[in-house]
């Protein structure tokens, strides 16, 4: 039965929508076209993702305005002073016209395919068909190449673009769309955000003079960027790590600012919005040039974030490691490929983030030199110095790493196993590094050495080790300290060193080991201290040696306190004199109750969570009164194996203390999680 419907609708006569043709690009891949289409038929309710401006800041404030930070220049050696304030208009990005292919380097369109995946099979037999991507083969693989414009039209068929607009539909506004539908919808809205999360131009031009002076030199990750190929999103989300990353420093604090807040932040909380930021662009898929993503991770495992401690470190650095042997990078680059020099450098990179998190957070290594090829190998020749020496000093940490496996086989002794720091520098050619950059890899060489000195059992340190951790906190709080690179390879090179220092004090038979000890631990407490502000690692190490110190003076106050009553009940000469030391013993008691009283207030408040706020302000003073109020002859009155530990309280868990203590000296250990840091239960 046919039903007729009118043809004037509106006094014009209605037809046929002709539906537009695909593109050619479409047409081949048969897939739907939305490039073609019909304006006329866009919702009112459209929304544009740019409706605030999309294309990054350029930095446009004169770099002669901004401070010269202390060791920037030192850190650079012979470079002269105009280049060091010339850093962020050479390296940040130009704005671009958004009307532009967003195609991305050639680096972001390999892949590596092994020969043992069946992929390759059928990438070598279907290489006479047509339209075969450009293949470069390896002696285990082959390089998968890939069209420049198949990353950007899948991008524009997920509104990504950001000249496209994208259409809310009526089910969203209903409230009836299920989750993938309103993600979508949302996807504008969460891009814009994204990009709002950026430190004004100032104070981002001091980030990026401060990320190309101390960093960048022996963390070479991003040197000679290109920035005028990458998108929008991933040219935000590397400025934004950038500024993770540089924030760390204490001379950036009073310019920690984002636009949407009022006031200055503090370390902890600016670096948790951005990284917040950064997360959320990965995981939106925002970032689809896999070399920046790559980058991105690698950069993004250097923040701890409070929860899990190190848990979202080694999840982005194990990121990292997957791009980049997605890439191919541990077995060179395609020969004829430019970007070599460059995939190499990136790959080092990585190998060092590799062995660090390993060490700090007791996780296996992903990058074994065994699948490495002989030109990435030989390739550590052709580095800068100050990188070429980061990578020595990573590849004995690769050595002694080995030393704590659990089936230790007998293997070739390594290079740099019984070399100097001194021997390191000369053989790298890195003499003339600024006294900065020179201290801040000294701390990594000494925490490398502490930790190659393995001991097992109850015994205290060795002297080598003893040495070593007098020496890293002799330099982290000493002259070098403004001029210091201020990176996870810090406070880890800290925490070993009051680990060396709690080791000695817990097992050392002698008092005079132990004073020593304690004088140590006292002043790596301190370092780690002021280490909190921006490292919530060193936070939680603080605090544990800050509540083993309490309870030191604790048992020490008691034991006065004691010997002033015991005195009371001596027998003595009848006299007016006796009344006198009398009166002078109690007042002595009363003076120690006192002092008992005072150190069992400060630590209650110890005892706070770490989500109280950046650090403890009342922790200065109460290190300041522990100095003085302790006299280090009191470890002569405590003999025996336990030693002054034997008169802890019974509440006090010793053992929480003890293990994680030790764990920062034993590489063979399991992370601890922030559960067993702070109520000495296992994860």
């Amino acid at each position: 039965m046919f039903k007729f419907v009118a043809d004037n609708v509106g006094g014009v006569g209605t037809k046929r929508k002709q539906s537009p043709r695909s593109c050619d690009s479409c047409k081949r891949r048969h897939k739907r076209c939305p490039h073609t289409r019909d304006p006329r038929n866009s919702s009112p309710l459209a929304l544009s993702p740019d409706s605030p401006r999309s294309t990054p800041r350029q930095n446009s404030t004169d770099a002669s305005s901004w401070p010269q930070f202390q060791g920037a220049a030192d850190a650079q050696g012979a470079r002269p002073q105009a280049d060091t304030q010339s850093q962020v208009q050479r390296h940040a990005p130009q704005p671009k016209s958004t009307s532009e292919p967003r195609g991305g380097s050639e680096e972001a369109h390999l892949r590596f395919v092994a020969d043992l995946s069946p992929e390759s099979a059928f990438i070598i037999n279907g290489q006479r068909g047509a339209g075969t991507p450009s293949i470069s083969t390896h002696g285990v693989g082959l390089w998968l190449g890939q069209e420049h414009n198949q990353t950007s039209q899948e991008a524009t068929s997920r509104g990504e673009t950001e000249d496209e607009a994208v259409h809310v539909p009526p089910q969203v506004l209903d409230g009836h769309a299920g989750q993938p539908m309103l993600l979508s919808a949302l996807r504008p809205a969460l891009r814009r955000e994204c990009i709002a999360t950026m430190p004004p131009e100032y104070e981002l031009g001091l980030l990026f003079d401060l990320f190309y002076a101390k960093i960048d030199p022996i963390f070479p990750l991003l040197r000679d960027e290109p920035w005028e190929k990458h998108s929008t999103m991933e040219t935000v989300a590397l400025k934004q790590c950038i500024c993770l990353v540089a924030s760390l420093d204490p001379a950036l604090r009073p310019h920690l600012r984002l636009p949407h807040t009022q006031g200055t932040l503090s370390q902890i909380d600016f670096r948790a919005r951005i990284a917040a930021a950064v997360k959320q662009s990965l995981d939106l898929g925002f970032i689809v040039d896999k070399v920046v993503l790559l980058q991105v991770c690698a950069l993004m495992s250097m923040y701890v974030e409070n929860e899990g401690f190190g848990e979202l470190s080694t999840y982005y650095c194990a990121q990292a490691v997957l791009h980049e042997q997605t890439l191919g990078f541990h077995v060179g680059w395609p020969d004829g490929k430019a970007g070599g020099e460059r995939s190499r450098r990136i790959f080092w990179c990585v190998y060092i983030l590799d062995r660090l998190n390993a060490a700090t957070n007791g996780r296996p290594t992903l990058i074994h030199r065994r699948d490495m090829d002989r030109k990435v190998t030989n390739s550590v020749d052709d580095q800068p110095p100050p990188f070429k020496l980061l990578i020595r000093i990573a590849q004995f940490l690769d050595y002694t790493i080995s030393l704590y496996r659990p089936h230790v086989t007998a293997q070739a002794h390594a290079e740099n196993a019984d070399q100097t720091f001194e021997d390191l520098v000369e053989a790298t050619g890195a003499q003339n590094l600024g006294n900065g950059m020179l201290a801040s890899l000294e701390l990594f060489y000494l925490s490398v050495v502490v930790l190659r000195g393995r001991s097992a059992g109850q015994r205290p340190s060795s002297e080598l080790q003893w040495y070593c951790a007098a020496r890293i906190v002799a330099v982290a709080s000493g002259e070098f300290k403004p001029s210091l690179v201020f990176w996870p390879i810090l406070p880890f090179a800290v925490t070993v060193a009051a680990s060396v220092a709690y080791r000695s004090l817990r097992n050392s038979p002698m008092p005079y080991n132990r004073r020593r000890a304690y004088m140590l631990f006292h002043d790596s407490c301190e370092v780690l201290d002021e280490l909190s502000k921006a490292f919530l690692s060193a936070r939680a190490m603080a605090r544990l040696a800050m509540d083993t110190m309490q309870e030191v003076e604790r048992v020490a106050t008691e034991r006065t306190r004691r010997e002033s009553i015991r005195s009371l009940h001596d027998n003595g000469p009848s006299t007016e004199v006796a009344l006198v030391d009398r009166g002078g013993a109690q007042d002595a008691a009363r003076d120690v109750d006192q002092q008992a009283q005072s150190l069992r207030a400060q630590a209650a408040g110890l005892s706070q969570p770490l989500e109280a706020g950046p650090g403890n302000p009342n922790m200065d003073q109460q290190l300041a009164h522990t100095c003085d109020q302790f006299d280090p002859n009191f470890f002569n009155d405590f003999d025996g194996e336990a030693g002054v530990f034997g008169n802890f309280d019974p509440s006090f868990d010793l053992g929480r203390i003890d293990a994680i203590f030790s764990a920062n000296l034993d590489l063979g250990w399991s992370y601890f999680g922030e559960g067993w840091q702070t109520s000495g239960q296992f994860p």
